[in-house]
């Protein structure tokens, strides 16, 4: 008996798998059909990468990479496809950042069309650049990607039908930044959104990418995307992605980045409502003197669960990381760092750090942490730490002393403790804001 209870219950694991199999087979047609060549041509590897891996279990079983969220049930709906932008809301709930605006609604631009600035600037829809541009968008597609072993990427690159595409040539310097409204949901329960990104920074160019991500009401929804970003030779790139979504909004995402020579990329992710957000930020640093800054604030309260899972590859000498991450779970919120960073064997004189510090407000709050340091070569500059713990009862002491209450002195606390992040962006009035969403959470937490 109970070798046939495993079986069946092997059987009922893999059953999930299959459901997602039959309705992307049924969709291919509509899907082939409304693509350009260049977003069809990785569907066919993705379906037999997605047939192999499957959707990972919580556990060891698949390594640290998914060892503690349960993901599989987050994809347990009988979930319905987003085929276009949903109706567009009276009122703007976006970021107050000024710059070149582009809507996304549920995986599809508002806008489907390529914008071209003086400069030679391209951005806009990705479906509309490989239509127009179907040599440029072949030539990156896909490539950061092909190779990682990843269920949910491989959904991605399946389903998606557009996304968001950024092309800045070499040597432009785009003072305005790129903001990046996307919106989830369509008011219906059950609904599966897909994208695929593309941003492409030439050598010696410069942009700053800002990403909102924002659903209404309480409908459940399920958003699977994936970026790819080329940051070439002496490049500088920085993106910040801010997570506002719905109490049963999920999103299972995933950041590709590639650098080559004296290139600089900085990122800043923050995480402040939905009921499960899992990222994965991958970066490979392929040329002497890349420098990679990633950075990210978790917010978890009520039953939200947020997680990070990062991998920062030196692979050439002479490169530099700074990775830092700071998380707060309160009520039976969880909060996941999982960050891990690989060092090749001739990557010598590299210098990474990485840092993962976290706060517990109650008793059902969670929080994993697991820094991870692999290093194959001898002359390095490599160090890491996490800390979990609660809030200093003597600085609270220290401050109700000087007249603040006992909520007032452990707000403060918290804001101290996660500003220090949000301020390293350099977009301009961006950190105000930041800070601003930070402060909010913070007071219902």
């Amino acid at each position: 008996m109970t070798g046939s209870s495993t079986n069946m219950n092997r059987a009922m694991e893999r059953s999930l798998e299959q459901q997602w199999i039959d309705r992307y087979r049924a969709d291919h047609d509509a899907l082939a059909a409304a693509s350009a060549p260049a977003l069809n041509a990785p569907r066919k590897a993705a379906l037999e990468a997605f047939e192999r891996l499957g959707i990972p279990a919580k556990g060891s079983g698949n390594g640290d990479r998914y060892h503690y969220t349960d993901l599989r049930a987050a994809f347990a709906g009988e979930y319905r496809r987003a085929t276009e932008a949903a109706a567009p809301k009276g009122s703007s709930t976006g970021l107050d950042c000024p710059g070149h605006r582009i809507e996304l609604s549920n995986g599809f631009c508002r806008e489907a069309r390529l914008y071209r600035l003086d400069n030679g600037v391209m951005y806009g829809s990705l479906a509309a650049a490989a239509q127009e541009e179907p040599q440029l968008v072949a030539r990156y597609y896909g490539e950061l990607t092909q190779s990682e072993e990843d269920a949910f990427s491989a959904l991605a690159a399946m389903w998606a039908l557009d996304g968001v595409f950024i092309y800045v040539p070499a040597g432009v310097k785009e003072p305005l930044p790129f903001v990046i409204e996307s919106e989830l949901g369509d008011g219906r329960d059950l609904l599966s959104v897909y994208a695929r990104h593309l941003y492409i920074f030439e050598r010696g160019s410069a942009a700053q990418v800002v990403l909102h991500h924002r659903s209404d009401g309480d409908a459940s929804s399920l958003s699977c995307q994936t970026r790819e970003v080329v940051v070439d030779e002496e490049a500088h790139a920085e993106m910040v992605e801010v997570y506002q979504l719905g109490p049963q909004a999920v999103s299972v995402s995933g950041s590709y980045v590639r650098q080559a020579g004296n290139s600089r990329f900085e990122s800043l992710s923050v995480s402040l409502s939905g009921s499960l957000l899992r990222h994965n930020l991958v970066a490979s640093l392929d040329g002497r003197g890349v420098e990679n800054h990633m950075n990210g604030v978790m917010l978890a309260g009520g039953t939200e669960t947020f997680d990070y899972a990062t991998d920062i590859r030196h692979r050439v000498p002479d490169g530099s990381s700074h990775e830092q991450f700071k998380s707060i779970a309160a009520g039976d919120g969880t909060a996941v760092f999982s960050g891990r960073i690989y060092v090749a064997p001739d990557a010598q004189r590299t210098n990474a750090y990485q840092q993962n510090n976290a706060l517990l407000l109650t008793p059902g709050a969670h929080v994993d942490t697991k820094p991870q340091l692999e290093i194959y070569a001898d002359d390095v500059k490599c160090s890491h730490g996490a800390t979990v713990g609660q809030l200093d009862p003597e600085a609270i002491y220290y401050m109700r002393q000087r007249g603040l209450s006992l909520d007032e002195a452990r707000r403060l606390q918290m804001y101290g403790f996660v500003r220090e992040v949000l301020d390293k962006t350099r977009i301009e009035g961006l950190a105000e804001t930041l800070d601003r969403l930070a402060e909010d959470k913070i007071d219902r937490l």
